[in-house]
This record gives structure tokens, C-alpha cells and sequence, in this order.
């Protein structure tokens, strides 16, 4: 948390934690940065193959179910307005 003023003197500002870590960053070398990466990479886990086939599949399966369910929705909508405003509906037959 950053204090306004030093006790004693209203005319110096106290800077807060985050600008003194940000003054203690260090630059790194390509190369070093290029390490650092491989190693944070190496610990990721991986989703395996079979995995990644189960979710896409239940993806698809979700959206075929909700493509479905806005369709019959879409359609009830249409019928309701279609007979009972006093309005005259065009007919994707046509």
C-alpha cells in the first residue's frame, strides 16, 4: 500500500510496492528468455488424444442438442405470433 506523505516532509512522495518491484525487473537476454520458456512449456500438461476426441465430441453433441432446442423455439415463436397477432406471415414454402 503506498503512503502519500513522508512524516516531516509534505513535498516527497513514498511510491507504493509495485512501482519499486517494478523498478527491480531485470532485463533478460534472448537467449535466457528463449530457456525460460522452454522450461515453463515442459510443465504444462497435455491433454491426450483421446482426451481431446471425448471433448470435441460432446462439443458437438452440446451444440446438435441446443441447435435443436432453438429451432423448436424459433418455430413455437413463429406459430404464436403468426396466429394470434393480426398480422400476415410469409411462408417459407413459397
Amino acid at each position: 500500500m503506498a503512503k502519500n506523505k513522508k512524516s516531516g516532509d509534505s513535498a516527497q512522495v513514498i511510491e507504493g510496492k509495485a512501482a519499486e518491484a517494478a523498478k527491480k525487473k531485470k532485463k533478460v537476454s534472448p537467449l535466457a528468455f528463449l530457456q525460460q520458456v522452454r522450461n515453463e512449456a515442459q510443465k504444462v500438461t497435455w491433454t491426450s488424444r483421446n482426451e481431446t476426441m471425448v471433448s470435441t465430441i460432446m462439443v458437438l453433441i452440446m451444440v446438435a442438442i441446443m441447435a435443436v432446442f432453438f429451432f423448436g423455439v424459433d418455430q413455437a415463436l413463429r406459430f404464436g405470433i403468426c396466429n394470434f397477432l393480426p398480422i400476415e406471415c410469409v411462408s417459407s414454402g413459397n
